[in-house]
């Protein structure tokens, strides 16, 4: 079983967003010297081909880049409420948030809350905005963690 920890769940980024944002990027250039070189030398079409190309392939990774932002803001809305669930249990149990771990960063029905040497078992009622803590013992050894960043 692995947990996460606090500082891994809220700065937890995803790079691939900022790698297709360059490619974007660049074709977005390439889209504007082609249309420059095709101003240019009207007569010669490939700079129109070209041209048509790119800007179908702009439009594709636009489409997959908004489908990965709307799921990239689910999940950061999944992982802030874990974050926050883990926030309020360090409060209640009176310790640093570098002492409490969660075994996943989507708030579901195995939501398993580790307070230094205690496990807890998170139930979140239906409206979200309650949640209880029922002790648990967990049946797979051993136990592996993720700390992340600082």
């Amino acid at each position: 079983m692995t947990f996460y920890s606090y500082n891994y769940l809220a700065n937890q980024n995803s790079n691939h967003t900022l790698f297709q944002l360059a490619v974007i990027s660049i074709i977005i250039l390439i889209i504007g010297v082609l249309s420059l070189l095709w101003y240019r030398h009207k007569t010669d079409l490939k700079y129109r081909d070209l041209f048509v190309i790119m800007v179908l392939l702009l439009i594709l990774l636009a489409g997959i880049q908004f489908n990965e932002w709307q799921t990239l803001r689910s999940s950061f809305s999944q992982k802030s409420q874990v974050t926050q669930i883990m926030n309020r249990v360090a409060n209640e149990k009176g310790v640093a948030k570098t002492d409490v771990w969660a075994n996943t960063s989507t708030v579901n029905s195995g939501l398993l809350i580790k307070v230094k040497d205690h496990i807890y078992n998170v139930t979140v009622n239906t409206d979200g905005n309650s949640y209880t803590l029922t002790r648990a013992t967990p049946i797979q050894q051993p136990l592996h963690y993720v700390k992340g960043a600082k």
